[in-house]
């Protein structure tokens, strides 16, 4: 063993010196882990090669300090989503920054990561511990604790042994303090071990604090109590309602010594939950009625192959067991399997989605048997009834995962209809699977992209919205389902949707200068727009809508001659900017918003110049720092007036100041005008009336959409405006409370109070109110 160990080294130090200790040695490499690795695998990688290569116990070997030190470090860098999506980018820049220190042989031997080689104890992290509790289908029991405390260790096996007890029932996790002090300290955990129990759909603070004795039977017995199960009294009268349903009874009449411990139909209860109704039978001729062997029955009145649905068949099957595992996986074996599928079946379904000739499918990847993955298996048909189920075995059909990037068990999949395929890239909870297959399913023009896909798609040069992508990246993961969404907007013939993994093609990602995850970018022909907005489906349609049908001008140095030969009728407003600039992303959504509020204004033209693509032009243009925003007013030809803009870079600010250079035809008016002109004579046209205030941040809101309002109003009515701070008893006798408050007049007394504040909402509103009152007014002469 000991001749094993030493040459195990040496094969590491070779590894690590063929890498010269630079900081560009790959430290997935250096932990023998894939780049998608989740951070269980990391942990467990880093804690088999701690305890075979610490220098204490390779003492002889004058280079194991500063082995294991880089060691240390790759995993402080993997562990943490921030540092490692920092690394993936730019390598490990701060590794000189690293405190070169760790622990003894013996932390890492007999402390490091309790629970991490645990198969069922899930560990849970910061990030993503509340994406975990909050579980509509389980809930969850978790172990707080510290590999430095004495009493977590002697609770280890209590808790390993509580898991085994529960698999499916509930979840059962470990959070470990040390690592994730922050998540700990927000919890109020003051003392290791500390137990929470979280119920279905809790909350992160919703947690209750487990007081009683630590062993198992107590730990077990609490959860069982606290079990919402429903377990229904069956009568002879309701055998009649049984007969037509699913269920799994025990039979149990007052005599009978066969009947299952309280406990066990607990533990059944819950994990068939959603799969079938469990009945407790204690009439014994009822019980002599269903079966002779008085002890556990199945009733299967109706038996449907997922994949095949065909004629009802009626089953009663006799269930043995010794305890609730047992059982569960009798009960389990009974029910229909998903229909397995191998590389000639799979070209087979594809062929028949792209000619749309069936439904289409959710497969799942796996090696070897789960309790866990069973009881998937066996809740998802009623979930995804328009959806087949499929099983792929990786070690029989390995070929085919490899094709399909499959690198982990269990993996699920969608086959859509048109042949594309996506991989589920989230948690591995039924719901979750469901509403992936669901979500999916619909959107026939996602796709998961290779490199020679995305080669093709830039030759062809048809527009795609890609997302590129790292599946252990949280903000990746929540940004999937938005992205799925978003592409159900869109016909596949007008733009498709895809997805690109840069752990897998990571040549590819760095090729396109990808320094970040989540990357979305839009690809029209020879054009790139890389998408900055909030990284959900209104904000990604938005974006995708703009950039096919822009109102923003895009001007280049060929282009750029229509600026130059601007009439004084066009007013234009220009932003210079350049696509790394971090303020100039962020202004990009608030520009074509402003070019949509304004689209209506025929006189104003909102553009602007990529000072990357078009670098002479901006340096032509004394463009010196971005954005730069430019405004080349009314009156003035070509490029002869300009004016800078420096306000806040927001919509709403940016259209009240070009608004500004528009002549308005708002009038304002004091108290005397507005009672000459409004309240004491008769006039053709209606006014409309703006009551405001200076210190009303609404009414300063509000300003540039009442300017819209006059200019797209002007002939058909006349606009004011009224300053109540300065006017303020005028105001109160006209009975103003608030502002801004609109009102259209058609005579001293007669007015209709406008509660919109949009532009658009108020013009629709008083053109419907002057047509009613014209109506009105040619029924009256008739």
């Amino acid at each position: 063993m000991e001749k094993f160990q030493y040459l195990l080294f040496l094969a590491f130090i070779f590894m690590i010196n063929s890498e010269s200790l630079t900081d560009e040695s790959d430290y997935y490499k250096l932990l023998g882990v894939d780049r998608d690795a989740t951070v269980k695998e990391i942990r467990k990688a880093f804690k088999t090669l701690a305890v075979k290569l610490h220098p204490d116990k390779n003492k002889e070997n004058k280079d194991a300090d500063a082995i294991f030190i880089k060691l240390v470090r790759a995993y402080e860098v993997l562990k943490d989503p921030d540092t490692r999506k920092q690394y993936d980018i730019h390598g490990d820049s701060d590794s000189q920054k690293f405190r070169k220190q760790y622990h003894s042989y013996t932390y890492y031997r007999d402390q490091f990561g309790i629970y991490d080689d645990d198969p069922i104890i899930v560990t849970l992290s910061k990030n993503d511990y509340e994406l975990n509790i909050l579980d509509t289908n389980q809930a969850w029991f978790i172990n707080f604790y510290s590999p430095n405390c004495h009493h977590c260790h002697e609770l280890a096996p209590t808790w390993r042994k509580l898991a085994r007890e529960l698999e499916g029932v509930i979840r059962v996790a470990a959070v470990n303090c040390e690592d994730d002090y922050n998540l700990c300290y927000q919890l109020s955990i003051e003392s290791y071990p500390t137990l929470l129990y979280y119920e279905k759909e809790s909350h992160l603070y919703e947690g209750i604090k487990y007081v009683g004795d630590r062993s198992v039977e107590a730990l077990e017995e609490y959860v069982l109590s606290n079990l919402q199960v429903d377990i229904e009294q069956i009568t002879t009268e309701k055998w009649g309602q049984v007969e037509t349903e699913q269920w799994l009874l025990f039979l149990c009449p007052d005599e009978s010594s066969n009947c299952p411990e309280k406990k066990t139909m607990i533990k059944l209860a819950a994990s068939l939950e959603g799969l079938l109704s469990v009945g407790l039978i204690t009439d014994e001729e009822l019980c002599k009625k269903i079966s002779e062997s008085q002890s556990i029955v199945m009733w299967m009145p109706q038996k449907f192959n997922p994949n095949d649905s065909s004629s009802p068949i009626i089953g009663l099957y006799n269930i043995e067991g010794s305890d609730a595992r047992d059982i569960l996986e009798n009960v389990l074996g009974k029910l229909p399997n998903p229909e397995t599928i191998d590389e000639d079946k799979f070209k087979e379904i594809r062929s028949n989605l792209r000619s749309e000739l069936q439904k289409p499918w959710l497969l799942c990847f796996y090696l070897g048997p789960a309790t866990d993955l069973n009881l998937q298996l066996k809740r998802l048909p009623p979930l995804i009834p328009n959806i087949n189920i499929g099983l792929v075995h990786c070690g029989k059909s390995s070929v085919l995962c490899s094709s399909l990037h499959v690198v982990r068990y269990p993996t699920w999949g969608v086959l859509k209809v048109g042949g594309a395929f996506e991989l589920h890239q989230g948690r591995d909870i039924l719901y979750e699977i469901a509403n992936f297959a669901k979500d999916s399913v619909k959107t026939t023009n996602l796709h998961a992209l290779s490199p020679a896909d995305f080669k093709n798609l830039i030759q062809e040069g048809s527009p795609w919205f890609i997302d590129w992508y790292a599946p252990w990246c949280p903000p990746c993961r929540r940004m999937l389902p938005e992205l799925r969404k978003a592409s159900q907007n869109f016909k596949p013939e007008h733009i498709q949707f895809g997805t690109i993994d840069c752990t897998l093609h990571r040549n590819l990602c760095q090729k396109e200068n990808i320094h970040s995850y989540p990357t979305t970018m839009l690809y029209n022909n020879s054009q790139i727009h890389r998408f900055h907005g909030v990284n959900d489906e209104a904000s990604m349609t938005e974006f995708v809508e703009d950039m096919m049908n822009p109102t923003v001008i895009n001007l280049d140095e060929d282009s750029f001659i229509q600026l130059m030969r601007k009439p004084k009728e066009e007013l234009w407003i220009v932003d210079f900017f350049a696509p790394w600039c971090g303020p100039c992303q962020k202004l990009g959504p608030q520009w074509r918003k402003l070019a949509k509020q304004v689209a209506d204004i025929p006189e104003i033209k909102v553009a602007q110049v990529d000072c990357v693509a078009s670098a002479e032009l901006c340096d032509s243009q004394n463009v010196r720092s971005y954005p730069a925003v430019r405004l080349y007013p009314i009156g003035s030809k070509g490029l002869s007036s300009v004016a800078i803009y420096n306000g806040n870079r927001d919509a709403s600010n940016l259209k009240r100041w070009v608004l500004s250079f528009l002549p308005s035809p708002v009038e304002n008016l004091n108290a005397k005008d507005f009672q000459t002109s409004i309240l004491s004579k008769k006039y053709v046209l209606p006014w409309i009336v703006d009551f405001y205030a200076p210190w009303c941040g609404h009414c300063t809101h509000f300003e540039p959409e009442y300017r819209t309002v006059a200019q797209r109003l002007e002939g058909r009515v006349r606009s004011a405006k009224i300053d109540c701070e300065a006017e303020r008893i005028f105001c109160g006798k006209q009975g103003v409370t608030g502002y801004p408050t609109v009102r259209l007049y058609f005579a001293p007394k007669e007015f209709y109070k406008i509660e919109s504040r949009q532009a658009s909402q108020i013009i629709k509103e008083v053109n419907r109110i002057i047509k009613e009152r014209e109506h009105a007014n040619d029924h009256d002469e008739l």
